[in-house]
């Protein structure tokens, strides 16, 4: 088992990271705040969901409750309307 948390794939990084930034507009620009907030969502569960890959790759022990947990997560957050599947990214772009 590793003492350190996994860190995230380059591209997830920078599009939090942009998420992020985008967070002081949103009192400023009209309508930004769903959209900020949805992508922020994307991006934490898009981390949970890399984090339990990279357990799976580990091979702890306990990778069937983590998976089990990660999916009620997006499970729960689909149905409350947090989070929608997003779009592939056009090819190229990532």
């Amino acid at each position: 088992m590793r003492d350190r948390p996994p860190s995230l794939p380059p591209a997830l990084d920078a599009e939090l990271d942009e998420a992020l930034s985008l967070v002081p507009l949103v009192d400023v620009v009209p309508d930004l705040a769903d959209r900020v907030f949805h992508r922020i969502t994307a991006c934490l569960v898009e981390a949970l969901l890399h984090e339990a890959r990279v357990r799976i790759d580990e091979g702890v022990p306990d990778r069937a409750t983590r998976l089990t947990e990660m999916c009620r997560l997006v499970v729960a957050l689909e149905e409350q309307g947090l989070w929608e599947r997003p779009d592939p990214p056009p090819r190229g772009r990532r």
